[in-house]
């Protein structure tokens, strides 16, 4: 399993509840914050809610990607580009 799907699992489990910032470790996910914005460009609307001085808590608003971001597709588009130019998949 993926760090990614390890979240999207870990957040449709605990629901409303959600994942605190230091539990991310926990589950060997050391780099969350990108994983986290992997995931709202791949359309996951992820609330993230301040607990205290340093605890935030990630709650999934959505249990399936709700759209495409702007920056997933153009990702896609250039990913389609380079492979057309025999560059091969270098992102």
């Amino acid at each position: 399993m993926t760090q990614k799907q390890t979240i999207v699992a870990l957040l449709n489990e605990r629901g409303r509840e959600g994942i605190k910032n230091y539990e991310f470790p926990q589950h060997f996910i050391l780099n969350y914050k990108a994983r986290l914005d992997e995931l709202r460009e791949d359309g996951y609307n992820i609330k993230t809610i301040r607990v205290k001085d340093n605890v935030w808590k990630y709650v999934l608003e959505n249990t399936r990607p709700v759209k495409q971001s702007w920056q997933a597709k153009r990702k896609l588009e250039q990913t389609k580009e380079m492979e057309e130019r025999g560059q091969g998949r270098l992102i």
